[in-house]
């Protein structure tokens, strides 16, 4: 059975509101609201109005658009939303559980409200949407010119912090057949891949663990533009994983 959680404290480990003072906490938690959803459940269809975004407290939310086609998997201590309701447009996504999970929905007006009354969380928000938006340049111009290689890598640096000059260790948000389909590959160009660079000593991999020993020679190994290995599928094998730190909350817009 898992404790019920306290707003303010979860929403004041959020990346967004992290360092807000204590009445901004209280006003934004007054706003917000816990939603339980089974495994299954729809959160909200592709052309419904946002009332407000949400940050996942456990389980699993999977976005979809286009009658199925698997957009992202958002997972613990993430957040998703945000973008659409700063706009007023409908989502281009639906949401459903991929298993019971708990969210927070924060509400549009009181984020609203706060922003007009609060300049640091006015610019804190400019910031994480100017963020957003080179990150998607960056996707964009990756996925357009660069090979499966490439795709694969800049995801997994993304992970990272960008100044880190050792190793990283990482859990991948989602199964990597749900990779494979963010990165237009197939399942089985993806295991290819990352037997590849195993092989190359660029990744150490075990299930949805992946560990970086060498951060900078894998930014090296970017501007590679081979097909991404052998046609013949590598063994991915298994590794034993130190007391690495996983990577930071993350946000996702929808």
């Amino acid at each position: 059975m898992r404790r019920e959680i306290k707003l303010e404290a979860f929403l004041a480990n959020l990346p967004l509101f992290r360092g807000l003072g204590e009445e901004a906490l209280a006003r934004l938690g007054a706003g917000a609201r816990r939603l339980r959803l089974a495994r299954g459940d729809t959160l909200f269809h592709e052309g419904e109005r946002p009332e407000g975004f949400y940050a996942v407290v456990h389980g699993e939310i999977r976005l979809t658009r286009d009658a199925g086609r698997l957009v992202n998997l958002i997972g613990a201590g993430r957040t998703f939303g945000e973008p659409v309701m700063y706009l007023e447009k409908p989502y281009h996504l639906s949401a459903t559980a991929l298993k019971d999970s708990l969210l927070v929905q924060v509400s549009k007006p009181a984020v609203l409200a706060e922003i007009e009354r609060n300049p640091k969380f006015a610019r804190r928000v400019i910031v994480d949407l100017a963020r957003r938006v080179e990150m998607m340049v960056r996707e964009l111009e990756t996925y357009a010119l660069g090979s499966a290689v490439q795709r694969l890598i800049s995801y997994l640096l993304r992970e990272a912090p960008p100044a880190a000059p050792g190793g990283f260790e990482m859990t991948l948000p989602m199964a990597k057949r749900a990779l494979a389909s963010r990165l237009n590959l197939s399942a089985e160009h993806l295991s290819r891949i990352l037997g590849e660079l195993q092989e190359r000593g660029l990744l150490e991999v075990r299930g949805r663990r992946i560990r970086i020993p060498d951060l900078p020679r894998l930014r090296g190994h970017r501007g590679a533009r081979g097909r991404g290995g052998s046609r013949k599928a590598v063994k991915v094998t298994a590794w034993a994983p130190t007391t690495g730190r996983n990577s930071p909350a993350r946000s996702s817009g929808c």
